[in-house]
């Protein structure tokens, strides 16, 4: 096992405002820690041209973290021996490559602790008008939400990820092979764990993340997931332009809290009042919906689902249920999926089918598993 350094000393747990703020008790002015941020990140995180950016700013070294090349960055001198504190080395190790048949790949890293946390690369398909290679990112070690179709949840939650640990699953994914051919150009936080449930970590990464000195992601390249923690939401909008979106996954409280025990805290009536009054204007959510066989998916539960979303700007992205813990949930015809999304549609509902993938190496929606990976799954080691 590799000795991984501890997140609270890597530099991609830092924004350009917390590493500004980090460097101000070390000795740097404020005008000082601003500028040394900046250069930082980019020295570091190969952002783009800083001068597309900044003309006044030097294109810095792209691989050193040393006194010479904060130095040729110039990074104010005052702030160097503070940055050198932190590393930019990543703070997970990967240890299993699972290539699915349909071209996604899961991807199990070790943490400093050694936790077991997963992502997966979901390639680009051609059908798509604008096509995208997708990393889809784990907030947490586990989840407490214990949702019961979904792996992830069936032994809790073990501890939050640190913003670096969040980072790093991209940094290491967009170093991979099959990433250099088709980069990663979306980032969805709908891995492992609630990201509602760590959101001040989770909201540091979308920054660092769309960071233009850093990772260069548009807002509307990277989507956060939540189960629906309804009281959260409007903390979400104001502090990010980043998409949001939010399990349904049933069109009644009843059959919703059977399935999902979030629902017993905040009902649909709710979750719905607090999307609509907090939904900036021009903004639109992506609500999820995983269809279950004989459980969700008639008609007039898509007739439900729709009078649900009326008046909320939105897509609803219906999900064929993958193979999970609860085998009574199972994955409903071809034929049930197209009727459904069909009432949708006829009821004027912006809707999308999210085809599995991924699914044969347990890589697909509700399946990552962390430490309970199955051991007979077709990996490459490293």
């Amino acid at each position: 096992m590799k000795h991984l350094s501890h997140p609270s000393t890597s530099l991609a747990g830092h924004d350009r405002d917390s590493l500004a703020r980090w460097l101000v008790p070390r000795g740097a002015s404020e005008a000082e820690a601003a500028r040394a941020a900046t250069r930082a990140l980019c020295t570091a995180f190969r952002g783009p041209r800083p001068d597309a950016l900044d003309p006044g700013l030097p294109e810095p070294p792209r691989r050193a973290w040393d006194e010479t090349s904060l130095r040729a960055a110039s990074v104010p001198a005052r702030a160097r021996a503070a940055l050198l504190e932190l590393s930019p080395a990543p703070c997970l190790e990967l240890v299993e490559r699972a290539p699915s048949a349909d071209g996604a790949t899961r991807l199990l890293f070790r943490t400093w602790d050694g936790r077991l946390i997963e992502s997966v690369i979901i390639p680009a398909t051609t059908d798509r008008p604008r096509p995208r290679t997708t990393l889809c990112v784990s907030s947490q070690v586990g989840c407490a939400r214990a949702c019961s179709f979904c792996e992830t949840g069936v032994h809790g939650l073990e501890r939050h990820l640190h913003t670096a640990e969040m980072i790093d699953q991209y940094r290491i994914a967009r170093a991979l092979p099959q990433a250099a051919a088709a980069p990663i150009s979306s980032i969805v936080f709908m891995g492992m764990g609630e990201p509602f449930d760590n959101l001040d970590a989770v909201l540091c990464a979308v920054e660092l993340l769309c960071e233009p000195y850093a990772f260069a992601f548009a807002p509307s390249r990277v989507t956060v997931s939540t189960v629906g923690v309804a009281d959260k939401i409007a903390a979400f909008f104001a502090r990010t332009r980043a998409e949001l979106a939010v399990s349904l996954n049933a069109p009644d409280d009843a059959r919703r809290t059977r399935i999902m025990p979030v629902g017993a805290r905040f009902d649909l009536a709710t979750l719905h009042r607090a999307i609509a009054d907090a939904l900036p204007r021009g903004r639109r959510i992506l609500f999820q919906y995983a269809l279950f066989a004989g459980y969700n998916d008639a008609p007039a539960d898509a007739d439900s689902l729709a009078s649900f979303v009326q008046g909320i700007r939105c897509r609803v992205n219906v999900i064929p249920a993958n193979p999970g813990p609860d085998p009574a949930l199972g994955t409903p015809s071809d034929e049930r999926v197209d009727a459904f999304v069909a009432a949708l549609r006829s009821r004027g509902v912006r809707t999308l089918v999210r085809k599995p993938r991924g699914r044969d190496v347990g890589g697909a929606c509700g399946q990552l598993a962390g430490a309970r990976r199955l051991a007979s799954l077709p990996v490459v080691r490293g």
